[in-house]
């Protein structure tokens, strides 16, 4: 509906308003999503130097195993089953806890060692005990033994260690990556929240601005204010986008009210002419003579709108495509040469200084026509005996075209205005001529990306047009 700035979101059809809550900002949705990322990344960091720990304190555990064992096979090999378990309680004795030994003998009875409920058995295997003073339910009172079963002579030998240094390494891993996992993306999710208050804040002042700018206020701007980012470059962007907006749109009013203004009065002049003549002229003669005023009146109609045509045209770019690369000089030379006969009728002088070999990129019949209203602008707005010189040259910016005068010249606060459609410096409209030679010149240098400037020419008009270098 009109004048309703939000949109419906798609496939939902809820309105999306954009700058009103932190929650939904882009600048959110991105540290969230950057912390979710970092936060898996940890996960599997953390994963990583879990299974290391784990493993290398393990492998620790077996290297200690292993040697015990190997110690006890050699006591058995030396000594035989006594040597074997005296080695074994003093093994025992000096274990203090941290290794665990459990003898066996071939009918399964204990001879000595720790209460650890096993079936004889060979290799490694984890085997979980229940502590001392502890109860068969409690889970929490069981220690996970790391153990290594062999049999000699007869008897069952089992060297272990326990897994609790393990386990603890293990738990403080988990809790670590715990607490940092959640300092993460606590610290992400509000980093995330302040950066999307403040872009809120600036979007906020963008929407503001565009629903003003959509109830008519062409003259309003977005704010481009704070860091140098995106934000503030889009903002910039649109500006200027709105800046030639608004340039279009006063133009549009101007042409309207201009032809408002200039085509009234050669339509009522018409009328008045076909008037009179139905009143008064009751002659072939005097009726064709009306007629041909009436003709003569809706050509000049018919060229004013065949001028707006081709400058609407020329300014939407449509004659980009034959653009190919034109000798200026040559061009300026062939429209001073057909212009010199009709300057000297006038009482003027018409002459060219043209720097042979300039040239430049665009549509040769646009770029003919440029020139040529230029110097029929200075030739039908100098009065007889003024001077008129057609100068090109190359410079290091690009070629320069000039049409110069030591006529009257155009007031410093005209000189902006004389390119707008059907302005002229004579209200009265005495002289002939529809006010848009400079129109179309302004519109032709625009599509080739030149500058046309008016200069005091000291004295008299100074009309000089910079065109890109070729290849630019």
């Amino acid at each position: 509906m009109p004048g309703n700035s939000s949109t419906p979101c798609a496939g939902r059809g809820i309105p999306c308003m954009p700058g009103t809550d932190p929650l939904r900002s882009a600048a959110f949705r991105v540290a969230a999503a950057y912390a979710g990322l970092f936060a898996l990344s940890a996960m599997l960091l953390f994963g990583a130097a879990y299974w290391a720990a784990t493993r290398e304190m393990t492998a620790q555990l077996r290297t200690e195993i292993r040697s015990d064992a190997r110690a006890l096979a050699d006591a058995f090999a030396q000594g035989g089953r006594d040597a074997l378990e005296q080695e074994a309680w003093d093994r025992q004795s000096d274990a203090r806890g941290a290794a665990f030994y459990l003898l066996l003998d071939e009918s399964g009875r204990k001879i000595m060692g720790d209460s650890i409920p096993v079936a004889p058995f060979q290799g490694w295997r984890e085997v979980v005990r229940q502590l001392e003073n502890s109860h068969a339910d409690d889970n929490d009172a069981t220690d996970t033994v790391l153990a290594f079963g062999q049999s000699l002579g007869g008897r069952f030998l089992l060297v272990g260690r326990s897994m609790h240094g393990v386990e603890e390494m293990q738990e403080t891993l988990l809790q670590l990556l715990t607490a940092m996992l959640g300092l993460t993306l606590l610290l992400a999710l509000a980093g995330g929240l302040v950066m999307g208050r403040s872009a809120t804040r600036r979007v906020g002042k963008m929407s503001r601005a565009v629903r003003q700018i959509v109830s008519g206020d062409l003259s309003r701007r977005l704010p481009a204010s704070g860091p140098c980012d995106e934000i503030r470059g889009l903002a910039e962007d649109i500006n200027r986008m709105l800046a030639r907006i608004e340039e279009l749109m006063d133009n549009l009013r101007q042409v309207s009210n201009d032809i408002a203004h200039d085509l009234r009065t050669p339509l009522g002049r018409l009328r008045q002419q076909l008037e009179a003549a139905r009143q008064n002229e009751h002659s072939v003669e005097g009726c064709h003579a009306a007629i041909d005023g009436a003709i003569v009146e809706i050509d000049a109609l018919l060229q004013t709108f065949s001028a707006l045509l081709r400058i609407a045209q020329v300014e939407a770019g449509a004659r980009r495509q034959s653009f190919s690369d034109v000798d200026l000089a040559d061009l300026a030379a062939r429209i001073v040469e057909l212009y010199v006969a009709a300057a000297e009728d006038g009482g003027r002088t018409l002459a060219g200084e043209l720097e042979p070999g300039v040239v430049v990129h665009g549509d040769q019949e646009l770029l003919t026509l440029l020139l040529a209203n230029l110097v029929e602008n200075a030739l039908r707005h100098t009065p007889p005996g003024t001077h008129i010189a057609v100068h090109l040259a190359g410079t290091e910016d690009g070629p320069e075209l000039s049409v110069r005068d030591n006529g009257p010249g155009v007031p410093e606060a005209e000189r902006d205005k004389v390119f707008r459609r059907f302005y002229r410096l004579e209200a009265s409209r005495t002289t002939p001529g529809s006010g848009l030679g400079l129109a179309m010149a302004h519109a032709i240098c625009q599509l080739h990306g030149a500058g046309i400037l008016l200069a005091d020419g000291h004295p008299g008009l100074w009309v000089r047009v910079r065109f890109p270098r070729v290849g630019w």
